[in-house]
């Protein structure tokens, strides 16, 4: 693969998306959860040492969360409830891209600063009409984290689209440390997706 920097810049800046399915670990069995869609961006700066172990850092956006449904039973016109809540980070993960060829391996962790968590919730009537409602989460226990570590690892392939060098995969992260802390369930976020990246410079 012809990289897209001369011998004299070892540096490279990429681009990355990716979309996955998130869900928090919960020790209570009453929680109907589901997985949501959740998204990460970030801005990747990849340094070459002429091996092929290449150390990165970035800087990008962190979303992830759970969802949960619920089905009413009873004489109200309220069919089901689905509530959506989202935990937003701004991130910097360190790692190590290992190459094999055109394939790479890439595990990460990172410090992610918490800036938001909120609610939508989608109220569904048994006439199908539905209505929205979005809020910031607030807890009835414990305290929120204000950082988080986020662990991921990465596997796909570089391939060249015209003079662009792009990378796709898939990508899964687990939380080492719990999004609510003092609470007795198990709160880790977690997910699963695919990557999409291309290379700036």
């Amino acid at each position: 693969m012809q990289p897209l920097w001369t011998q004299g810049n070892k540096t490279s800046l990429a681009f990355e998306y990716s979309p996955n399915f998130s869900k928090v670990t919960n020790a209570s069995i009453l929680l109907n959860q589901k997985y949501k869609l959740s998204h990460h961006a970030l801005l990747r700066l990849e340094y070459d040492s002429g091996g092929k172990i290449v150390p990165t850092i970035g800087l990008g956006f962190f979303n992830t969360g759970e969802s949960f449904k619920t089905e009413i039973r009873g004489e109200s016109d309220l069919d089901k409830v689905k509530t959506i809540d989202s935990h937003n980070y701004v991130f910097i993960p360190l790692g190590a891209k290992i190459s094999f060829g055109n394939f790479f391996v890439l595990p990460e962790i990172g410090l992610g600063i918490k800036i938001s968590s909120t609610t939508k919730t989608i109220n569904t009537f048994d006439n199908g009409e539905t209505s929205v409602e979005s809020s910031d989460n607030t807890l009835l226990s414990g305290e929120y984290n204000k950082f988080s570590i986020p662990f991921s690892l990465s596997i796909g392939k570089e391939f060249i689209i015209g003079s662009l060098t792009c990378s796709a995969g898939f990508k899964g992260y687990y939380g080492i440390n719990e999004v609510v802390k003092n609470v007795p369930r198990s709160n880790h976020y977690f997910g699963l997706g695919v990557l999409l990246g291309v290379k700036l410079l």
